[in-house]
C-alpha cells in the first residue's frame, strides 16, 4: 500500500474526513464519517487507485501521536520491564557526556563507568564500546531518551507459524459460520474450522497435512483480524452496533442556569402501603426535571399514577414556582435552601403520549419555552435526568424499607411486601429531605462543586429572570380547557362550576362558542373563565362536593373508584337487584306490548261496527277484497316480519 495509514488516523476521502477504524492486512480499510457516523469500507486495490488519483489523503495536522521506529511517543508508555533498562542506560550515557567530550577513548570512559555502576549497584556494567555506541546514538536524535529504549519489537520469528491455506480456512468459516444472525460461539466456530481443516488433509499426503489452530490463538485470530464493528453488525444487526460504537462525546450543553431543563419518569424501586388499612398499593411514579447546567432539581413529583400530563404539569409547576413551602412542611429542612425557580429556555423529554398532551404543549407556550424531543431509541440526549434517577434510587430508595431493588438479582429473598411501610406522604417528605440536604450538598464528579454551590455562581454570573406577574396566574391554574357553557354553568371530569354572570355570557355570545376553563391542579374548587367579550377572568364558585385542597388526581381517582365500586356489586344482595331490574325492564315492555294489543282490538271492532247515515240508516260496509287484506294486514307493525337471511356456510 503506497499510502501510509495507520488505525486512527484522519483523512480525507472526496473531500470529507473519516477517521481509520481498522485496517485488514491485504484485505481491506475501514473508515469512520466523523460527520455522520457512517462505515465506508474500501478494499486494498481501492486504496492504492483512491491515493493515486488524489482522492484520497492522510490529513496532516493529526490527533494520533506516533513514531515511525515502532516505539510508544513517550517514555512511560513502554513496557514496565524495558523502563528498569532506559533509565539504566540514560545514567551511564548522561554521566559519560557530562564529564568527558571524548566518549570514544576507553581511557576517560571507564573511570565514569565504574563510579556510575558503584552508584547503582551494576554488577555487570557496560563496556566502553557500548557506552560509544549509546552516546552516538543519543546525540544523533537530538538527545531523544527514546533512542536508548530496548528494540525487541522485531524480536521472535518473523514469519508466522499459521500456514496461509489454515487462514484462508479461517476467514471462511467466519464469514459463513460466525458472523451470522444465528450467533453461533466461538468454540462452535473454532470446532468448524478445525473440521474445515481435517477435510481439506483428506485430500493432501500426510507429510503436507495442515495444522489446526488452538482455542487460544483462534480467539487471538478473531481480535487482531476481524474489525469489531463488521462483527457486531453481521452477528447483532447494523442498529446495535451503531448505537455500540457512537461517538461519546458530552452530549448536549448548557451555558447557564436553567438554559436547558431535561424531564423524565420512571417507576420507583420501592412499594408504598395506604395509611390507613397498611396494605400495598404498589410502585410509585416519579416524575423529575433537572437543570442541566447545574444538576440542580427544578421540580419532582411523585403519585400513584401511572405518567401522565397532569404528573408532568405538576412537576413544571413546582420547576418554575417557589419551593419555601415543601421546605416549610419538613422540619428538618429548616436552614436550607431549594432556590431553583424562574422562567426556563428549553425542556428535553422523550417521546411519551404525556409530553404531546394539550396540556403540556399549552403550558410551555405560556412560558414563551422551546420544546425538544428526543431521538426515539436515543436517551443519551437527557442523560443528566436518566443519572439523576438511577442515582436517586441506589442513594435513598434501595435504603428504605420495602424497596424492591433494580432486578430480581439484587432483590433476592427481599420481602419488599412485607417489609414496606411507608405511605406516599412520608415517601414525598422523604425524598425532599434528600434532594435538599444530601444530593444537593454533595459533590459532583463532572462540575467538580456541589449543584447548590454552582447554581450560586452561575446565577450570580447570569441571573435567572423571574415569572412575570402576568404568568404566575396562569402557572397556578395549569389545567386548560376548551368547554362550552349551558343553562348557566360549565362542567369537566365530574366537576361544576357556577357564577351568576355566565348565563348572560351565553346569552352575549354568538351560537354556542367554547370558552376557555382554567383549574387548579392542586385545588379543583380555584377555577377560572376566560370572558372574551370583556377579556377578563372570571373566578368560579364549585358545585360539586368537594373539599378545600382536592387535587385534580386525587378527584379523578376517588371518582373512578366509585364508579367501579358502583359496576362491580357483588353478593346475594347484588344479585336480587339484578334481577329485580331485569324484571322490571320486561314488565315495562309487556305493559306497553298489551296497550298495542288493546288497540289492535278497538281498531277491529271500529271496522266490523255498522255503519250510520245522517238520516239513521244503517250502511252496510261492503266486503274487502283480497288484495286490500293483504296489504292492510302487511302494512301493520305485527304484519312485518324478520326474515332470516343465510350467511355464507350455513345449511339450508
Amino acid at each position: 500500500m503506497a499510502l501510509d495509514l495507520r488505525e486512527g488516523f484522519s483523512v480525507a476521502l472526496h473531500s470529507t474526513h473519516y477517521r481509520v477504524l481498522h485496517i485488514q492486512a491485504e484485505r481491506q480499510v475501514s473508515l469512520l464519517n466523523e460527520r455522520t457516523s457512517s462505515i465506508t469500507y474500501l478494499t486494498m486495490d481501492e486504496v492504492d487507485v483512491y491515493s493515486q488519483q488524489g482522492q484520497l489523503k492522510v490529513i496532516t495536522d493529526q490527533d494520533v501521536l506516533f513514531r515511525e521506529d515502532g516505539l510508544p511517543p513517550i517514555p512511560s508508555a513502554l513496557p514496565a520491564n524495558h523502563r528498569p533498562r532506559l533509565q539504566r542506560s540514560l545514567a551511564y550515557v548522561r554521566a559519560v557526556l557530562a564529564q568527558t567530550e571524548h566518549y570514544s577513548r576507553e581511557q576517560e570512559t571507564l573511570p565514569v563507568i565504574a563510579e556510575v555502576a558503584k552508584q547503582l549497584r551494576d554488577a555487570k556494567p557496560p563496556s566502553s564500546i557500548t557506552i560509544y555506541r549509546w552516546c552516538r546514538s543519543f546525540l544523533d536524535n537530538n538527545a531523544d531518551p527514546l533512542a536508548l529504549a530496548p528494540r525487541t519489537a522485531n524480536c521472535g520469528r518473523r514469519k508466522g507459524q499459521i500456514d496461509v491455506e489454515v487462514i484462508e480456512l479461517f476467514y471462511e468459516t467466519i464469514d459463513t459460520y460466525y458472523l451470522s444472525r444465528a450467533r453461533n460461539s466461538r468454540i462452535d466456530a473454532h470446532a468448524e474450522l478445525c473440521d474445515r481443516v481435517i477435510e481439506a488433509n483428506h485430500q493432501r499426503p500426510k507429510e503436507e497435512w495442515l495444522r489446526a489452530v488452538s482455542y487460544s490463538g483462534f480467539c487471538k485470530l478473531i481480535k487482531r483480524l476481524l474489525d469489531p464493528f463488521i462483527v457486531m453488525v453481521r452477528r447483532m444487526g447494523e442498529k446495535h452496533a451503531r448505537r455500540y460504537f457512537r461517538s461519546r462525546d458530552r452530549g448536549p450543553v448548557a451555558l447557564f442556569a436553567l438554559e436547558r431543563i431535561e424531564i423524565d419518569h420512571t417507576r420507583l424501586d420501592i412499594i408504598i402501603v395506604h395509611p390507613i388499612t397498611r396494605e400495598p398499593l404498589g410502585r410509585p411514579t416519579v416524575t423529575v426535571a433537572i437543570d442541566r447546567r447545574s444538576r440542580m432539581v427544578v421540580g419532582i413529583y411523585i403519585d400513584l399514577e401511572p405518567p401522565s400530563s397532569i404528573a408532568v404539569l405538576m412537576c413544571l409547576r413546582q420547576a418554575v414556582t417557589s419551593k419555601q413551602a415543601i421546605l416549610d412542611d419538613i422540619l428538618e429542612c429548616q436552614g436550607f435552601t431549594w432556590p431553583v425557580e424562574g422562567q426556563f429556555r428549553l425542556i428535553c423529554m422523550d417521546n411519551g403520549p404525556e409530553f404531546h398532551s394539550n396540556v403540556h404543549k399549552q403550558f410551555c407556550a405560556d412560558l414563551h419555552a422551546d420544546m425538544q424531543y428526543c431521538p426515539p431509541g436515543k436517551p443519551w440526549y437527557k442523560g443528566a435526568v436518566e443519572r439523576f434517577i438511577g442515582t436517586l434510587n441506589r442513594r435513598l430508595i434501595h435504603k428504605l424499607p420495602g424497596t424492591t431493588w433494580s432486578n430480581p438479582v439484587e432483590r433476592g429473598d427481599y420481602p419488599s411486601e412485607k417489609l414496606a411501610s411507608l405511605t406516599l406522604h412520608e415517601l414525598r417528605q422523604m425524598v425532599f429531605r434528600w434532594v435538599v440536604i444530601d444530593y444537593h450538598n454533595t459533590r459532583h464528579h463532572e462540575l467538580g462543586e456541589t449543584p447548590l454551590q454552582c447554581w450560586t455562581r452561575l446565577v450570580d454570573e447570569h441571573p435567572v429572570p423571574p415569572l412575570p406577574q402576568s404568568l404566575s396566574l396562569e402557572v397556578e391554574t395549569g389545567l386548560a380547557f376548551e368547554k362550552t357553557i349551558s343553562n348557566g354553568r360549565i362542567g369537566i371530569k365530574g366537576l361544576l362550576y357556577h357564577h351568576p354572570y355566565l348565563i348572560h355570557l351565553q346569552q352575549k355570545l354568538p351560537g354556542k362558542p367554547k370558552v376557555m376553563l382554567r383549574i387548579d391542579p392542586e385545588d379543583v374548587t380555584q377555577a377560572y373563565i376566560y370572558d372574551p367579550l370583556n377579556k377578563a377572568l372570571i373566578k368560579l364558585e364549585c358545585l360539586t362536593d368537594v373539599e378545600l385542597g382536592t387535587s385534580w388526581l386525587d378527584f379523578q381517582r376517588t371518582r373512578k373508584a366509585r364508579a367501579q365500586d358502583t359496576t362491580d356489586q357483588t353478593g346475594p344482595d347484588a344479585e336480587q337487584v339484578r334481577q329485580e331490574k331485569a324484571k322490571l325492564r320486561r314488565d315495562v315492555h309487556q305493559t306497553h306490548l298489551q296497550a298495542e294489543k288493546r288497540l289492535k282490538q278497538t281498531q277491529r271492532k271500529k271496522k266490523q261496527a255498522p255503519r250510520r247515515s245522517p238520516k239513521g240508516d244503517v250502511l252496510i260496509s261492503a266486503p274487502e277484497s283480497p288484495e286490500n287484506h293483504a296489504w292492510g294486514e302487511a302494512s301493520s307493525p305485527a304484519g312485518w316480519s324478520l326474515e332470516r337471511l343465510l350467511l355464507e356456510g350455513d345449511s339450508k
